[in-house]
C-alpha cells in the first residue's frame, strides 16, 4: 500500500501544476493542438459553406474556406472540428443537429479562445450567437473534443 504524505501529495501537484504550465507554454491547449494535428494529417479536405465562412470573417462573399476537417456522429448530432488549410490558427467547429438542421459554428483560435460563434438552420442565414451562450455553448464543445483527443493519444495494448 502507498502512503502520501503531505510533501509527496504536494509534490505531485507541483508536478502537475508544471507540466499543466508547460503545456500552455507552447501556446495551444491539448486539445486544439491534438485535434490540428489529427485533421492535418488524417482529416477530409472539404471546404465550409460559403455563407457560415464570411459570417464568421474568414472568406468574402460567395467563397468558402478550405479546411482539413474531422467528423463525429452520435445519433442525430453530428459534430466536426475543422482547421483552416490556408491559416492553420482558425479552428471552426460545428454542432449540428442533423433532425431539424440547427447549427452552431464556433471560430477558435489555436490557443482555444472563442473569437466568434454563429447559429443557422440548414440553407438559413447565420446570425451571430450572444458572447455567454457562445462560450457555454464552446466549453461542451472543448469537453468533447477534448475527451477525443486524450483517447487518441491513450496508447493502445499490444
Amino acid at each position: 500500500m502507498i502512503t502520501r504524505t503531505p510533501a509527496r501529495v504536494m509534490t505531485l501537484v507541483l508536478f502537475m501544476l508544471f507540466s499543466l504550465c508547460a503545456t500552455f507554454a507552447q501556446g495551444k491547449p491539448p486539445w486544439t493542438q491534438a485535434m490540428t494535428q489529427q485533421a492535418l494529417s488524417s482529416g477530409f479536405l472539404t471546404r465550409l459553406p460559403p455563407a457560415v465562412s464570411v459570417a464568421l470573417g474568414l472568406a468574402k462573399a460567395e467563397q468558402g474556406t478550405d479546411v482539413r476537417q474531422l467528423i463525429s456522429k452520435a445519433g442525430h448530432q453530428v459534430r466536426t472540428f475543422n482547421v483552416s488549410v490556408a491559416n492553420q490558427n482558425d479552428l471552426v467547429v460545428f454542432n449540428v443537429d442533423a433532425r431539424t438542421g440547427a447549427t452552431v459554428a464556433y471560430l477558435v483560435a489555436a490557443d482555444a479562445t472563442l473569437r466568434k460563434a454563429v447559429s443557422y438552420q440548414a440553407g438559413g442565414e447565420a446570425h451571430e450567437v450572444a458572447a455567454a451562450e457562445a462560450r457555454a455553448g464552446l466549453a461542451r464543445e472543448a469537453h468533447f473534443w477534448s475527451a477525443r483527443a486524450h483517447r487518441s493519444a491513450a496508447p493502445t495494448a499490444p
